[in-house]
């Protein structure tokens, strides 16, 4: 179907066409269909974005996921700091943040689901309030967006794929003036499961490659968010099953559950441990050393049976 020669302007309008064709509840089932057949596709942002551009009600989460699989970053960054904002007095959208590619395009989104009744407590918790009756809603955070997002989670290996992570993780929303003034300057996307979740698998991801750069990068994701380390064993894949039984164990075990602060620093010296990464240790010990890091790091190595280690450390903070 798509040849290299091709313009990425045709082939997106065959795919379009293609989708359009099917007016019912599928066609946007066939979009990620046709990505999913033709890799070289699916590789191609640029391609991604001109379809995603020219299709009418968006579903959100489709185009989320899409960006997610494929790993079109700059999409991915746009999407998660679209919004609208809501006049809960008359429970109409004012205005909408879904720009997409150039000034003034904004995508086509279906946001009938921003309004379900069933969605109403969740609506409560997330909307970020401006003014008396004006209200910012984060599409990202509506819905299962953030769900879908955490099961897809499992495709991720490489470093490529964790700098994709960390980047989510920094992403912060962009409102303009007119929309607020102060709220919403130093505001992240993504909510408290979704960056735990992000900080999980990036601070594994990087132990297991042994790559102190990246181990370096989870370690300034410290969030100002509290988050106590139990709901560790709410972050699950799409099996339901937890993403690391032992480090739900150690939590456990070692009375971590009510903790919120160095969640970074405990993860990367969790996983530094468990695969014996001695240039991710040495850095761990050489660079944090507070009781409160020592403390952590001693009790990780017990929990490992690293009996050289939590000696070393044990004659540290004697």
């Amino acid at each position: 179907m798509y040849k290299a020669s091709q313009k990425v302007e045709t082939v997106s309008d065959y795919i379009v066409r293609y989708v359009s064709s099917d007016t019912g509840d599928s066609s946007q089932w066939n979009l990620r269909d046709i990505f999913d057949k033709y890799k070289r596709i699916s590789m191609n942002e640029t391609i991604g974005m001109l379809v995603l551009r020219k299709i009418k009600n968006l579903d959100y989460e489709t185009g989320l996921d899409m960006a997610f699989e494929y790993r079109w970053k700059n999409m991915l960054d746009k999407l998660l700091k679209m919004y609208v904002v809501i006049d809960r007095n008359t429970s109409t959208v004012v205005r909408k943040g879904t720009l997409f590619m150039d000034k003034d395009e904004y995508l086509d989104i279906d946001i009938g689901k921003l309004f379900s009744q069933d969605n109403e407590s969740q609506i409560m918790k997330i909307d970020i309030k401006t003014s008396n009756s004006l209200y910012i809603r984060p599409l990202f955070r509506m819905g299962r967006a953030s769900t879908y997002l955490i099961w897809a989670m499992h495709t991720i290996s490489g470093g490529r794929d964790i700098e994709m992570l960390i980047d989510i993780c920094n992403t912060k929303f962009e409102f303009p003036p007119e929309v607020c003034d102060s709220v919403g300057r130093d505001i992240r996307c993504i909510d408290d499961r979704f960056m735990i979740c992000c900080m999980l698998v990036t601070a594994r991801e990087s132990c297991r490659l042994n790559s102190l750069e990246l181990l370096k990068r989870v370690l300034g994701l410290e969030p100002n968010i509290y988050f106590p380390f139990q709901r560790l064993e709410s972050v699950v894949d799409a099996r339901g099953v937890p993403i690391d039984d032992g480090l739900s164990a150690f939590v456990w075990e070692y009375e971590y559950k009510a903790r919120s602060d160095l969640l970074s620093y405990t993860l990367c010296a969790y996983f530094s441990i468990c695969w014996d990464r001695k240039k991710l240790i040495e850095y761990l010990e050489d660079n944090y050393y507070s009781s409160k890091h020592m403390q952590i790091f001693f009790d990780i190595s017990v929990f490992h049976k690293n009996e050289s280690l939590s000696r070393n450390i044990f004659s540290k903070s004697s």
